[in-house]
Parts: C-alpha cells; structure tokens; sequence
C-alpha cells in the first residue's frame, strides 16, 4: 500500500472522495441529476491531469479504456438524442471487453485448487442465474432491443471481470489485486444500480450510491495505472542500470 497516495498530495484525492461522496447523494435526493453527471464527467480529465503531472507515458490501453468510459458518460449526458443511450452502453461495453482482455493476461498465472475452481463453478453459476431473473424482471422496460442486448452483454461481461479478478486476487494477494478487484465491485455495483434506478424503481438514494461508486471506481483505476506504470518504469530502469553496469565492465577490462 505504500504507493496507494503516489498518484497526487493526499488532499487532491481526498478531496475528490469528499466531492463525491459528499455531493452526488445531496444532489441526487434535489433532483439534480445533471451536476451528478457534470461531476462525473469532469472526474476523468481531473484524474488524467493528475497522473501526466506525474506520469509522462500512459500504455495505449489503459488510455484507450480511460477514453470510452469518458464517452460513455458523454453519450450519456446527452442522453436526448437517440442514439446516445446506445452509443453510451457501446462505450461502456468496449470499455469493460478491455478490462476483461488486461484479465486474461494474467490468468496464465493463477493457480487454483480443485476445491476453489468448484467454488468459482458454483458462484458463477449462481450469480448468471440471479442475472437472469434481474433482466427477465427488466426486461418489459426495454422498448428498443438495441438497448436490451447491450444491457445484457454489459452484465454478462461485468460477472465474467468479477469472477476473474477475484481469482486473480485469491492466487495473487498483492496490492494491484485488491485495488483491480476493488475497481471491478465498484463498476459493477454500480451499473446494477443504474439499471435498476431506470428501469424499475428511480430512489435518489440509488442514483447517489451509483455516482459514488462510479466516481470511486474511476480514482481506483487511475491509482491501479499509476502503479503499474510506476512498477514498469521501475524494471526498465533496473534493465538500463544492468545494461550501463555490463558496458562500464566492458570498457574497465579492455582498458
């Protein structure tokens, strides 16, 4: 955890958490649902401005990511359009396809038991069947089936990155697990809660616990970049180190 406040001072992120703890639920319980998407979409140029003033290189998909959420919220913003509702869940969707992809990199190095991968048979099994009843419950608010497939796709892939960095997290129990894990719960919860607030029941309470999660899950990622970005630059230094060591011994012993 020692990098965990690596990424800005301590005051910008806690400030951030504060902002959104503290305002989405107020502005969700008056009805200002548009300063909670303001919010939101303001969180990821404030966070990418953070991190290149201390980062000067950003791996193309972590970028990549970082954008089709932002679009993602745009689309969804701008949600008078017709078309933005289904470019939104597109975004979102393409965003989540790249998480689940970064995932299966890493799976090459999980091991898990037999008893464990039963349990995982288990719990994935169990959550695809509760999912299903959720949108069989949901499905009659659907009017566009453009809409209803995207929904779906979207939680089908959410369940998959649960159940992936929880095993990567149980076979690897490293800070960059837990926080990836941390960011996964974080999104997932809170498109539940977004499905939930549009189509069955709109609680403000709901709506301000989705833009809590939402926002947290975003400083999350941006911190899990920051350190994998940090780490990188620490093993290419180290390879640069050895490669100058191996070329100064080089040189001392033709001298």
């Amino acid at each position: 955890m020692k990098r965990w406040h690596a990424l800005s001072p301590n005051w910008a992120i806690t400030l951030l958490l504060v902002f959104i703890v503290s305002l989405n639920p107020i502005c969700s319980y008056f009805g200002f649902s548009l300063v909670n998407k303001t919010m939101t979409l303001a969180l990821i140029p404030i966070l990418l401005t953070l991190y290149f003033n201390k980062q000067k290189i950003m791996a193309n998909i972590f970028f990549i990511i970082f954008m089709l959420y932002f679009l993602g919220i745009i689309f969804n913003v701008f949600d008078h359009f017709k078309l933005s509702s289904k470019l939104s869940e597109s975004c979102f969707l393409g965003a989540y396809l790249l998480m689940v992809l970064l995932m299966m990199g890493k799976l090459k190095d999980v091991k898990l038991e037999g008893l464990v991968t039963w349990y995982f048979v288990i719990v994935f099994l169990i959550n695809t069947y509760l999912m299903f009843l959720l949108f069989v419950a949901l499905k009659d608010s659907f009017q566009d089936s453009v809409i209803l497939t995207l929904t779906v796709s979207k939680g089908v892939i959410l369940l998959v990155m649960a159940i992936l960095s929880f095993a990567i997290y149980l076979s690897k129990d490293t800070t960059q697990s837990i926080i990836f894990l941390m960011v996964v719960c974080s999104f997932a919860f809170s498109d539940v809660l977004s499905l939930i607030t549009a189509s069955y029941i709109h609680f403000w309470l709901y709506e301000g616990v989705q833009y809590i999660l939402q926002g947290v899950g975003l400083i999350l990622y941006c911190v899990y970049v920051y350190n994998y970005q940090e780490a990188a630059n620490s093993v290419d230094g180290l390879k640069e180190s050895k490669s100058i060591a191996r070329s100064n011994n080089q040189v001392s012993v033709q001298s």
